[in-house]
């Protein structure tokens, strides 16, 4: 699978896990969510940490979209392939929404464009979104549409 297929399992997997509300205690309704992250790589290397994802505001989206453009360094969208538009959409969300200073929080994860499997971001992405999904109450159709809208097409 090549990384906007990855991306689009992820949220679709988040939007299985909870977009719907229900009357239970899930702890994703909160602005705030802890969650233990492990993932092992092809090689059997063990990555894993503590993280606190927080709901963006308007102020830090409009934050993640600039670093997610300051990424492409200075190349336009339309010349960037779907991979690397997808990879640095992840890695800026996450840069913004996980809390770097809360415990736990792995070293490795400070930089998370210098890792080598995307695999790694893809299933941190989608505990990420799961928690977005569930926060806001998106459903799959309403997110796709969002993420359309973000980026210059479709309306929502």
């Amino acid at each position: 699978m090549n990384v906007p297929e990855l991306k689009t399992a992820a949220e679709i997997a988040a939007d299985l896990r909870g977009a719907a509300p229900d009357t239970d205690d899930d702890p994703r309704d909160a602005k705030a969510y802890t969650f233990d992250f492990s993932h092992t790589d092809p090689r059997g290397k063990v990555w894993s940490g503590k993280f606190t994802n927080r709901i963006l505001t308007i102020r830090q989206r409009r934050l993640m979209k600039v670093t997610k453009a300051q990424m492409a360094e200075g190349v336009p969208m339309t010349a960037l392939d779907a991979d690397i538009w997808e990879t640095n959409e992840m890695v800026a969300h996450l840069a913004v929404s996980l809390d770097a200073k809360a415990p736990g929080f792995p070293e490795w994860a400070k930089r998370l464009e210098d890792l080598y499997d995307e695999a790694i971001i893809v299933k941190l992405y989608s505990e990420v979104a799961s928690h977005e999904a569930r926060f806001h109450r998106r459903g799959p159709a309403a997110a796709a549409s969002e993420d359309a809208a973000e980026d210059g097409g479709g309306t929502a």
